[in-house]
């Protein structure tokens, strides 16, 4: 079999103020030291001022970075390209050029993800990802609430600020219209409160800096997150994890998640999971689909094709290497497994609340 020459470049751990990538390091369990005061630096889809908040999105992202290149070091007949030095464009141009596919670890916001993936394919090269029509979608949580809508599955509904709210009197969570996880996502008591504060954010930071966040219904249940594969609008679900989340500040906080913890003996994440592939076309390999299992049944928050916290327990759950699975899509459609037929719950903690 010939050798794969696979380039991943994680956005977040490149090309950033040194200090930040300080942070990354303590993060990473490569630096005992605690992080570093507030820096100017930023990242991406992050936002990284250095706040507690910031920092936990940082360190939940090169966590599951981190099992993704072990993973990929492991998958046999793969060559991992190393990163040439430079800012992060040459970087990124170097190695899409000494590679025969890609895997680009950046978050979805500001549509970086899907104007890099489009240059992997325009310079010829194989995208080990999904496919920028899925990203467009993905990458606004607002797009991605109407496309499963339209294919008739049960989504939180997502509305703009400016948009007409139901008059139901209940509870509201604001979040980023582009972005992955619960990082800055807010509950509030009412409609008006959730209005109030997002218009003193916008006010704060006029312009093209500022964050547009979209509002949802709260909805009480059991949180939890599915892993799967994609291709060709069918899916391969891998684990069904529980989600752990806090509120401190009326500000969601996640604590960890635990991988495979959640049983599905009436089927109902698997149809959840390829009833996804097939409302958004162009999923491709790695795709997290958060959830609440509220009195109603399954309904869907969020859809990702960025790394999540739980991947960094597949490995251990499943019993085989996730990465070559990704790599088996290649050669094969999503469906069938090499994982133990039992696979184990394995316990991803974030310490969310640690903001020393």
């Amino acid at each position: 079999m010939p050798t794969l020459k696979v380039f991943a470049i994680d956005h977040a751990g490149t090309g950033v103020a040194s200090s930040l990538e300080a942070s990354s390091a303590a993060f990473s369990g490569t630096s005992a030291g605690a992080p570093p005061g507030p820096s100017a630096a930023s990242i991406d889809g992050f936002a990284a001022t250095a706040a507690p908040t910031a920092l936990a999105a940082l360190r939940h992202h090169q966590m599951a970075c981190g099992a993704l290149f072990a993973d990929l070091a492991g998958v046999a007949g793969v060559e991992l390209i190393a990163p040439a030095e430079g800012s992060f464009r040459q970087r990124f141009e170097a190695g899409v050029r000494a590679a025969d596919a890609v895997w680009i670890l950046a978050p979805p916001a500001r549509g970086m993800l899907e104007r890099l993936s489009r240059e992997v394919l325009r310079s010829g090269r194989i995208l080990l990802g999904s496919r920028p029509g899925a990203l467009r979608v993905t990458a606004s949580r607002r797009r991605s609430a109407h496309a499963l809508a339209r294919a008739g599955i049960d989504a939180v509904p997502t509305y703009a600020p400016g948009q007409r709210l139901p008059l139901d009197g209940g509870a509201w969570v604001v979040r980023p219209d582009a972005g992955a996880g619960w990082f800055d996502s807010h509950l509030f008591s009412s409609a008006s409160a959730a209005l109030g504060w997002i218009d003193a954010r916008a006010s704060a930071t006029p312009g093209p800096a500022a964050t547009p966040y979209v509002l949802q219904p709260f909805i009480p249940g059991k949180l939890g997150n599915l892993s799967l594969l994609c291709r060709d609008g069918a899916a391969q679900l891998l684990a069904c994890n529980d989600q752990r989340v806090a509120m401190r500040d009326n500000q969601f906080h996640v604590l960890g998640t635990t991988v495979n913890s959640l049983a599905d003996p009436d089927g109902v994440f698997e149809g959840l999971a390829q009833a996804v592939a097939a409302a958004i076309p162009g999923l491709w390999g790695y795709v997290g689909i958060d959830f609440v299992l509220a009195a109603q049944g399954v309904v869907v928050l969020e859809v990702s094709t960025h790394l999540g916290p739980a991947y960094a327990g597949l490995h251990a759950s499943l019993g085989c290497n996730p990465a070559a699975l990704v790599i088996d899509l290649l050669a094969r459609p999503a469906g069938g497994s090499a994982a133990r037929p039992k696979p184990l719950a394995v316990a991803v903690d974030l310490a969310a609340f640690d903001d020393a």
